[in-house]
C-alpha cells in the first residue's frame, strides 16, 4: 500500500491573460498620472490617486498570475483522498473518507445532470478547479483539467469532481484504497 500524489495543473494562459490586462492598464494610469502631474504646478489629489490605483492594479495582475497558475494536488492514501487546492481560485483543501461517500464513478462532465455552472473559481476549456453547481441542482467542488473525471457523490448530497491527465490511474487508486468505482 502506498500514497499517490496527483497534480492538476492549470492552463498558464488564464494568468497570462490577468497579468497582461492588469498591467497595461495599470501602466495606463501610471502614464496618465505622470502626464496630469506635469501641468500641475503643485500635486494634485488626482496625481496621487491615479499613482496608487495603477501601482496597486500592476501589483493585483503580478499577483493572480502567481496565485493562478499554483497547481492542486489529489492525493490517495490508504481509506482517504485529500484535495489541496488554493482557496482564491479553487475548492480550498478537503479530506474525503471512505465513510462519507455515498456513490463513485467515472464519467463525462459537461452534459446532463454533470454540466458545471461556475458559483467560485476558474473554468477554461477542460481546465475546471473550484465550486459548482451541477445540472441536476447539486454543489460540486471540482479539481480537474479533463473531461473524463472521477465522480465522487457524498452522502451529504455533494459532489468531489476530479481529473487529471491519467484520470484512470486516479480512478484506479481511489478504486483499491478508498472506495469502489462503480458503473454509472
Amino acid at each position: 500500500m502506498s500514497v499517490e500524489q496527483f497534480t492538476v495543473q492549470p492552463s498558464s494562459s488564464v494568468g497570462t491573460i490577468a497579468l497582461v490586462v492588469l498591467v497595461v492598464t495599470g501602466v495606463a494610469l501610471l502614464l496618465l498620472a505622470l502626464t496630469t502631474g506635469r501641468r500641475a504646478k503643485t500635486i494634485r489629489r488626482t496625481f496621487v490617486v491615479l499613482m496608487i490605483i495603477g501601482i496597486v492594479v500592476i501589483g493585483l495582475g503580478v499577483w493572480l498570475f502567481f496565485a493562478s497558475n499554483t497547481p492542486s494536488t489529489i492525493t490517495v492514501g490508504y481509506g482517504y483522498a485529500n484535495i489541496q487546492s488554493p482557496s482564491f481560485d479553487g475548492t480550498g483543501n478537503m479530506n474525503i473518507t471512505a465513510n462519507k461517500i455515498a456513490s463513485a464513478y467515472v464519467g463525462q462532465i459537461g452534459s446532463g445532470n454533470l454540466t458545471l455552472s461556475k458559483q467560485h473559481g476558474t473554468n477554461y476549456d477542460h481546465f475546471n478547479v473550484g465550486i459548482f453547481t451541477l445540472g441536476n441542482g447539486n454543489t460540486a467542488y471540482v479539481v480537474s483539467n479533463n473531461s473524463t473525471d472521477l465522480i465522487i457523490q457524498l452522502k451529504s448530497g455533494e459532489y468531489v469532481i476530479l481529473g487529471t491527465p491519467n484520470t484512470n490511474a486516479l480512478a484506479t487508486s481511489f478504486s483499491q484504497n478508498v472506495y469502489p468505482i462503480k458503473s454509472p
